[in-house]
């Protein structure tokens, strides 16, 4: 009968326990606050979760490279240069001199299975209005595209070169790559038939 009674007792005051415990710190801020490195098989998070402070910020959570391993804060001293989440290129391509200003393919060699890539600026150094009958202001085509592996840009005012008088061209172009980790690319094909406007079956987000 003791032996129930003081099993009792202690669930007891397990139940109603409202403390905050630390590991390696004597002042912690949560029920469990771990100065420290925690290993676990699992992690399982309530909804909604917390949100944060006027005072924090948020960061994305990477594992760190071998042989540590670690589930840990991103922070690109790891491997100074490794691809980040989120990346900023820039290449500054010349053009073929007999055209000045038509870059039909230009392999940027970023893995296309592993990154993705998007167009998100660009500039041209030369004068892009032409004179025929009439004053003409050319559209740029500039799209980057996926093929045998990797990723590929296209640049080119169709239908216009500059003057002969002008130097070749150079086209700056800006990416942003992005960790596939992160991202998701979507392909629709649409047909509007004998129609200019038209809509997809369903949405490809939601």
């Amino acid at each position: 009968m003791t032996k129930i009674i003081s099993m009792t007792l202690l669930v007891g005051s397990v139940g109603f326990m409202s403390a905050q415990v630390g590991i390696n710190t004597a002042k912690p801020e949560k029920e469990l606050t771990v100065n420290g490195t925690m290993k676990t098989s699992g992690m399982v998070f309530k909804k909604p979760m917390e949100k944060l402070g006027a005072d924090e910020n948020y960061t994305f959570i990477i594992k760190s490279p071998a042989p540590e391993n670690k589930i840990t804060a991103y922070n690109d001293t790891f491997v100074p240069n490794s691809p980040a989440p989120i990346n900023i290129i820039q290449f500054k391509v010349t053009c073929d001199p007999s055209d000045k200003d038509w870059v039909n393919q230009f392999d940027t060699k970023i893995n296309s299975n592993k990154f993705l890539v998007v167009i998100s600026s660009f500039g041209f150094t030369q004068p892009t209005r032409t004179y025929s009958a009439d004053w003409l202001t050319p559209v740029p085509q500039i799209f980057a595209y996926s093929s045998g592996g990797t990723w590929k840009l296209k640049a080119d005012y169709q239908g216009f070169s500059p003057d002969s008088s002008f130097p070749t061209g150079i086209w700056t172009l800006n990416l942003l790559v992005f960790d596939r980790s992160y991202a998701k690319d979507f392909n629709s094909t649409q047909d509007l038939k004998a129609s200019t406007t038209g809509a997809a079956a369903a949405p490809l987000i939601q």
